[in-house]
């Protein structure tokens, strides 16, 4: 069982490889999609940044605290969106029943799809997320003890695990529905302009409703921990560490969906 798995991970990371090699043959557009992605990110934080000069803070957090959340956020975002940006082609993949060729072949159909293109705008949101971050961490005071660093990975790769998690397990649903595209813009919108914001702004049942979601694990709780801001939550201290469980949980989840809605596929002219 072991050695099938690693010898799937490594027919997938070859997979991997072809495709950004597709990617780059197309150097102008390889950079081009490199600056949307850095331009769209770099905007929304200007206007955060433009928005602040005109108020000190926004209930206690100041710019540069926002910022370490906001990247934290954009981290985890493009982490995610590097292997996975593709999804919104899944809804022609599996109307025009390009989906045919992926159970044809002896691999996951999963891995198949995933490694199937690789989302160069991706690339852009991780060099503004690391343009966020270096700004942050240079402006704040936070511990560099290795457990503080250590937290913040592991909560970085928790918020990638939940909202991969959460877009993949509405994707599925394209099996039956055979168009998901609307709900997952959506969803991913709400990640996008809520999760940037220090969720104690809304109200206590809000905050509720982001926990359940759960928005607030990917990046509010990270930073708010790290920067001493505890006093604002409404769970215990001990369930707002959770970033990370969370996104393993969602991810088993997302990979159970998978399994099942798949079984609903129907090739063209079923």
């Amino acid at each position: 069982m072991a050695s099938q798995f690693l010898g799937e991970v490594r027919i997938a990371w070859k997979l991997e490889k072809a495709a950004i090699r597709g990617q780059m043959q197309y150097r102008t557009n390889f950079l081009s999609m490199i600056v949307v992605g850095l331009v769209w990110q770099g905007t929304g934080f200007a206007f955060l940044a433009v928005v602040m000069r005109t108020v000190p803070s926004i209930d206690g957090w100041r710019l540069e605290e926002i910022a370490l959340l906001y990247g934290l956020r954009l981290l985890a975002h493009s982490l995610w969106i590097l292997p996975l940006g593709h999804l919104w082609t899944l809804d022609r993949v599996v109307r025009e029943a390009e989906f045919d060729r992926y159970l044809l072949r002896p691999l996951s159909p999963f891995v198949q799809f995933l490694t199937s293109r690789f989302q160069l705008t991706a690339l852009g949101d991780l060099l503004a997320a690391a343009l966020v971050l270096g700004y942050a961490l240079s402006a704040v005071d936070i511990s560099a003890a290795p457990v503080t660093l250590l937290y913040l990975l592991s909560a970085v790769l928790g918020g990638a695990l939940i909202e991969a998690s959460i877009l993949t397990a509405l994707a599925t649903t394209v099996f039956r529905a055979l168009n998901t595209s609307s709900l997952r813009l959506l969803t991913e919108t709400i990640f996008s302009l809520i999760g940037s914001y220090p969720l104690v702004i809304f109200s206590k049942w809000m905050q509720g409703l982001f926990v359940v979601v759960p928005i607030s694990f990917v990046a509010y709780f990270p930073a708010a921990i790290v920067l001493g801001k505890e006093d604002g939550f409404i769970v215990p201290l001990w369930v707002a560490h959770l970033s990370l469980p969370v996104g393993v949980a969602l991810a088993l989840f997302a990979a159970r969906m998978w399994k099942r809605e798949m079984r609903h596929y129907q090739s063209a002219g079923n």
